[in-house]
């Protein structure tokens, strides 16, 4: 309860801005940042986050629900995920392609069916549904986080936006559930160079502070590229997430139990969720974001079968095509690269802040899976 305490202490001593002034803020915002604004329902929906309390809530719903999740107590999570003003109603107010996707597929998980784009009774396993709407609710506080950055513009609350992805320099290391935890994992899974890790609680802070400091001097154009720098930081995470999970389903990974098969399939689509929306949109990776459903999807033959256990080794073969898992949906994200570089456009440089998977398991070595 501690670092509850404390961020409590430190929202009772931080200001918030009328009704009125938050909108006549926004409403500036559209002509002084060079960030290409959201739609009108996305800037009514950042009212209902404009403050650290409103922030908090959601994040400690996310860690509850994080929790239940894991324990599979599945009423628990419907109730603490449906409540008023909880996660789903919030990005339920959001534009439908970011947040509100995101929390769909946590919905539909809770309820027992799979994404939208395959048959209900496919990939609604235990495991899978506890993944999927542990490793989705952190995607729906990261699309929360990414559309104030990108609808409220040199305007956003900082301190709202730090809550939010868990880098908020408040007692401990940033919870499990959070957006920066997820960033610190999987970063040090990856071989990029330190300097192009670029995760984590201390720059994300940076990225902030630096938004802060170019508004202070009036310097649109500072705070416009400190913003789509950390746009383009927060893309990352999500493609390492993929991309891990996607290896370890990979054939050429070698055997798998049915369990460990469902949660990792569903860690990665989790993962890659968030951004699926600006994978859509990519002019140069059109068609990517169905290969990477179909790729990640559950079907007939290799779902998990009633009454089997789930330490049973799953005996058909876990792709249906020759060139794999791993490799369909690394081509397919490597071809939205440039789009996912928000700041620089550079899907080179974008790779290599991505880096390789460094696995563990026998055929996960870089050399196993260059591309």
């Amino acid at each position: 309860q501690q670092p509850i305490d404390k961020m409590m202490t430190m929202m009772a001593s931080s200001s918030c801005s009328s009704s009125f002034f938050f909108v006549l803020l926004l409403i500036a915002a559209a002509t002084t940042t060079t960030t290409t604004l959201l739609p009108t329902s996305s800037l009514t929906a950042a009212q209902s986050i404009n403050n650290l309390t409103a922030a908090l809530d959601l994040v400690s719903d996310a860690c509850a629900i994080d929790v239940a999740a894991k324990e599979r107590n599945f009423d628990n999570v419907k109730n603490i995920f449906e409540r008023q003003g909880g996660l789903k109603q919030t990005a339920s107010a959001f534009p439908a392609d970011s947040a509100a996707a995101t929390a769909g597929a946590v919905a539909r998980a809770i309820d027992g069916h799979g994404p939208t784009y395959m048959k209900p009774t496919l990939c609604s396993s235990m495991p899978y549904r506890s993944e999927m709407i542990r490793k989705g609710v952190s995607g729906i506080l990261l699309n929360l986080a990414t559309d104030l950055l990108a609808s409220e513009g040199d305007d956003v609350d900082t301190d709202v936006i730090a809550m939010l992805l868990g880098s908020a320099a408040v007692g401990g290391e940033p919870k499990s559930c959070t957006p920066v935890a997820k960033m610190d994992r999987r970063a040090s899974e990856f071989g990029a160079s330190e300097q192009h890790i670029g995760h984590g609680r201390d720059h994300i802070n940076e990225q902030l502070a630096a938004m802060r400091e170019a508004v202070r001097n009036n310097d649109a154009a500072s705070a416009s590229n400190a913003r789509n720098a950390l746009l383009e930081e927060l893309n990352i995470a999500p493609v390492q997430g993929a991309l891990k999970y996607a290896a370890l389903i990979d054939p050429s990974a070698g055997s798998i139990t049915y369990g460990e098969l469902d949660k990792e399939r569903a860690e990665a689509i989790a993962y890659i969720y968030p951004v699926m929306n600006q994978i859509g949109k990519c002019q140069a990776a059109l068609g990517s974001a169905r290969v990477i459903e179909e790729a990640l999807s559950c079907s007939p033959e290799n779902v998990m079968p009633v009454g089997v256990n789930e330490e049973d080794i799953v005996t058909t073969s876990r792709s249906v095509t020759d060139d794999g898992i791993y490799s369909r949906v690394l081509n397919a994200i490597e071809k939205a690269y440039s789009c996912l570089a928000v700041m620089s456009g550079d899907a080179a440089e974008f790779k290599e802040h991505v880096g390789i998977y460094r696995g563990e398991r026998a055929g996960l070595t870089p050399e196993g899976f260059q591309d």
